[in-house]
Order: C-alpha cells, then structure tokens, then sequence
C-alpha cells in the first residue's frame, strides 16, 4: 500500500516534533539543573535584573506607543482636513476604492 504525498508530510511533521520535544526536555533538564546551583540570593538578584530589564523595555513600549499615538492623530486630522476641503472627491474616491474591493473579493 503506497502512503500518500500528505500522509507522508504529516509523519515527517510528527517526527520533527518528537525530536523538538526530545530536546525540548533535554534543555529544561539543563535548565533544572543550573538553578539547583543557584542560591536564594542569587536568583533573588537575576529576579531583581530581570524585573529591571523588564522595566526599562516597558517604559520603551509606552514611549514607542504614545509616538504612534501621536502619530496616527496627526494623520486622522490631515485625512480629515482633505475630506472637509474636497468632500466630492473623497466621496468618489470612496465609491471607487468600494468597486475595486468588492471585485478583488468576487474572485
């Protein structure tokens, strides 16, 4: 009995992952084996570089998240200053970019 092209995809995709989760405990083992060495206060100190890092990286999220904020509107109130100077185009312009769409989703 011969295996079909996606029967064969699935059983190489079930070995790839048996070996990924052979590996996968092989490294928490690694990993458990690290933090037995590891003193109360030696973790308590990765603990406080990492809630560090972590601080650091927050602020730099909200920094970038308040730009784009900013960003985006400046760019709703130019949109809404050419719409208000041109109200036919931009209602045609909308009408035509409606057309198009609707015809990319009929294929």
């Amino acid at each position: 009995m011969e295996t079909t092209m996606p029967a064969r995809n699935v059983e190489q995709e079930f070995d790839a992952l048996k070996l990924d989760f052979a590996k996968l405990g092989t490294d928490l083992m690694g990993l458990t084996e690290a933090m037995r060495g590891l003193t109360t206060t030696e973790v308590q100190e990765h603990l406080a570089k990492l809630r560090a890092v972590m601080g650091h990286a927050n602020d730099d999220v909200e920094a970038a998240a308040l730009a784009l904020s900013a960003r985006g509107r400046k760019g709703v109130a130019v949109a809404a200053q050419c719409i208000g100077e041109r109200p036919l185009t931009s209602i045609l312009v909308c009408f035509g970019l409606g057309v198009v769409i609707g015809k990319l989703f009929d294929r």
